[in-house]
């Protein structure tokens, strides 16, 4: 039996080095396992610049000007997920995991964060984020290249293994233009 502890316990530390890996900090081992775990893929790249999206703001006048891509995309962030979700009871037991894509990389913002946390952090401005966390506001730039995402996508997923209850799964949602920068062979 305490064999089967140690592996565990070795499991932990491999989750644990995963999420240093992405250059996060491991989620406390006294937290209880959480109920959902939801990984939220932003392009931040250079075309989410365009401004080619209709208003779709009920309190928009008819005649409003087009949307950038990017901030159709926080407004549907802030309105469609993060309001909807707390209106359904998302709580620290719901576990919001972020990474955007800009500049030809991909970076995690958030990892294994409780809901609560990952939102404020999320939508934030960048100017009033606490310790240098990254928001979703950052303007777009360079390239987007999904195999980056990806990887990283993976790696939160298997590092989550571990902190979700067990008949829980890993929601994935992209948000993107679909325009990947991937060169094509």
């Amino acid at each position: 039996e305490e064999e089967g502890e140690e592996e565990e316990g070795e499991e932990e530390d491999d989750d644990d080095q995963m999420l240093a890996d992405l250059g996060m900090t491991p989620r406390g081992h006294n937290m209880p396992p959480a109920n959902s775990h939801t990984i939220l893929v932003i392009d931040n790249s250079a075309s989410m610049k365009q401004r080619d999206v209709k208003n779709t703001d009920k309190r928009a006048p008819a005649d409003a000007p087009l949307m950038r891509r990017c901030d159709a995309l926080t407004a549907t962030l802030t309105q469609h997920f993060f309001e909807a979700q707390q209106i359904d009871g998302a709580n620290r037991l719901d576990l919001i995991s972020c990474v955007r894509m800009e500049e030809g990389q991909a970076k995690v913002l958030c990892a294994l964060t409780p809901f609560p946390e990952a939102r404020a952090q999320l939508l934030a401005p960048p100017s009033s984020a606490q310790g240098g966390q990254a928001t979703l506001k950052a303007g777009p730039r360079g390239e987007g290249f999904y195999l980056a995402v990806l990887e990283k996508v993976y790696g939160l997923g298997v590092a989550a293994r571990k902190k979700i209850v067990q008949n829980a799964c890993t929601t994935v949602l992209f948000f993107s233009d679909g325009r990947p920068s991937d060169p094509m062979e």
